[in-house]
């Protein structure tokens, strides 16, 4: 429990927590929750463009041509998950690549092989099994 001299702390301390007061803080601080997209409220972020995103449903839409509102809900949920899917293989290619980068900085031998790569970026706080995970739940999804 609290005591009232900690109460009375906390409220004067909250008093300089007053959170972004410009556009560009309010903007900036919008995505700092946001850790890789891979469960994203919103389908389109912030590097993706809507138009893209708009243009690949209606692919979807032209390919599976669905009947009534049922079909077009379940052809929406697959382009989404596909979405999703290419976001993940980008965030995987990423790190690969700086994984790839990181270890050879400065170095002037050879580049490493994708073994190597992929060793170095699995030992890195089990981030390839969290991108799996994401994949199985997606594909299950789809």
């Amino acid at each position: 429990m609290a005591t009232q001299l900690q109460i009375a702390a906390n409220r004067r301390n909250a008093l300089y927590s007053t959170g972004p007061r410009t556009r560009r803080g309010k903007s900036i601080s919008r995505i700092n929750a946001l850790k890789h997209g891979l469960s994203a409220e919103h389908v389109v972020l912030f590097d993706e463009e809507a138009p893209e995103f708009e243009r690949f449903v209606h692919k979807w839409m032209r390919a599976c041509k669905p009947r009534g509102f049922i079909e077009q809900q379940l052809v929406e949920r697959i382009a989404i998950c596909a979405w999703r899917l290419r976001r993940l293989y980008r965030i995987e290619t990423d790190l690969f690549n700086k994984c790839r980068t990181d270890w050879t900085k400065g170095e002037t031998r050879l580049p490493i092989a994708i073994e190597t790569t992929f060793f170095r970026a699995a030992a890195n706080e089990n981030t390839l099994e969290k991108l799996t995970r994401y994949e199985r739940s997606i594909e299950r999804s789809l």
